[in-house]
């Protein structure tokens, strides 16, 4: 019953070093049975492994919605996807589950390349070589763990990817580890950071454009939690997006192309429209709170609840209602934020759901706020995502 990849030392790696990892850690005979929460094989760098290990609560048990809400069907173009089986509303939590493996999204290989090779023939070279890397972490995994990965799509037969690689490229969930420690240049650019995690279920989520839910990766349960961003009616698809949606549509296009479909979302589908609206809603300045309406109304209508920019719109008309010292609009905004509990921003607003809160204790309130920042509009009864501002909720 020896202990599998307990707290091993690894101050002493260079940090460009990736470690094998099961995290939590587990017991050598422990099964899903034994263990319905689960758990991960990881390649990872040390400083990501130390900060996974360094958190206070970690590992907490899962999250789980009170009852099971969807199913596995197929669909008419995408292969299988995930149907609610009843209605769900904005905020809940669908899933929620440990990845099955998390990997660095670029390869660490280093090789010595003989000088006659040419760009293509190194690629091949270097991708084999990290298949086998990948290939080392599939065998660690479950034999049902290796089931349900090689149950996944795989989009990239034919470039080299390999088999497992292909895998993950197809389904991987973006993961940035430790997170804040890389510049989004580093990010971008040389991939420090960025790992990708490939889930059972959630990783079956086909894209939308204009998805109805968002997948967050949380450390201390080091699991992949799926929300609701709008209501969602019984027997509707759930989708996530695969893509950057600030984009116009002939980009999306193109980003989606190695996955191997075209998207025939409303957005791509009226993209002379949407392209615009989107701009739009996307950069449009907020000078007061009847600007952060239209542009949540905005948001809304485009399918884009689940961008960061509806958060901190969101959080933007809080701030405004305070400065005219409407607190009872200021606090229904808050209780928006923090029922978003995938968004960096829910914490801070916790403090602020009640008008008496906002009163006391937050810095921009002045006894009744700041006339200075009036709204263009003497109406407060404006509502957006089915809530009415100008009540209470």
């Amino acid at each position: 019953m020896k202990e599998r990849d307990a707290l091993a030392p690894t101050e002493e790696l260079p940090e460009d070093a990736q470690l094998y990892t099961t995290q939590p850690s587990i017991f050598m005979d422990t099964t899903p049975e034994s263990y319905p929460d689960g758990w991960t094989e990881c390649l990872v760098s040390p400083d990501a492994k130390a900060f996974i290990l360094s958190q206070p609560e970690f590992p907490a048990p899962l999250l789980r919605p009170s009852a099971l809400q969807y199913r596995l069907s197929p669909t008419p173009d995408k292969g299988l996807g995930l149907f609610c089986t009843a209605k769900i509303r904005a905020n809940d939590l669908i899933l929620s589950e440990r990845p099955l493996t998390l990997t660095p999204t670029s390869s660490s290989t280093r090789m010595r390349f003989l000088k006659e090779l040419d760009a293509r023939e190194q690629y091949l070279a270097a991708t084999h070589e990290w298949e086998k890397s990948l290939k080392f972490l599939f065998d660690r995994l479950y034999p049902d763990y290796q089931a349900a990965f090689m149950g996944l799509a795989n989009s990239h037969k034919h470039d080299g990817s390999g088999l497992v690689g292909g895998i993950i490229r197809t389904n991987g969930l973006g993961v940035i580890l430790p997170p804040n420690k890389y510049s989004l240049e580093e990010q971008q650019t040389r991939r420090k950071g960025v790992y990708s995690a490939v889930c059972k279920e959630i990783s079956r989520v086909n894209h939308s454009c204009s998805p109805n839910t968002t997948a967050h990766f949380d450390v201390i349960t080091f699991s992949f939690q799926l929300f609701a961003v709008r209501d969602i009616a019984q027997g509707e698809e759930l989708t996530l997006t695969y893509t950057d949606l600030k984009a116009p549509a002939e980009m999306r296009q193109s980003d989606l192309e190695p996955y191997g479909f075209h998207c025939t979302c409303s957005a791509c589908a009226t993209s002379c429209t949407s392209d615009a609206l989107r701009e739009r809603s996307m950069t449009m300045q907020i000078d007061n709170i009847d600007d952060g309406l239209l542009k949540l109304a905005l948001l809304e209508e485009q399918g884009l609840e689940s961008s960061g920019q509806y958060c901190k719109t969101l959080e933007t008309v809080m701030e405004l209602y305070i400065g005219i010292g409407d607190a009872d609009n200021a606090s229904t905004c808050a209780k928006k934020l923090v029922n978003r509990r995938w968004s960096s921003l829910a914490s801070g607003a916790k403090l602020y759901t009640s008008p008496l809160a906002i009163e006391k204790f937050h810095p921009l309130w002045k006894g009744g706020g700041n006339r200075d920042l009036e709204r263009g509009a003497d109406n407060l009864e404006c509502s957006f995502g089915g809530l009415e501002l100008g009540q209470a909720e």
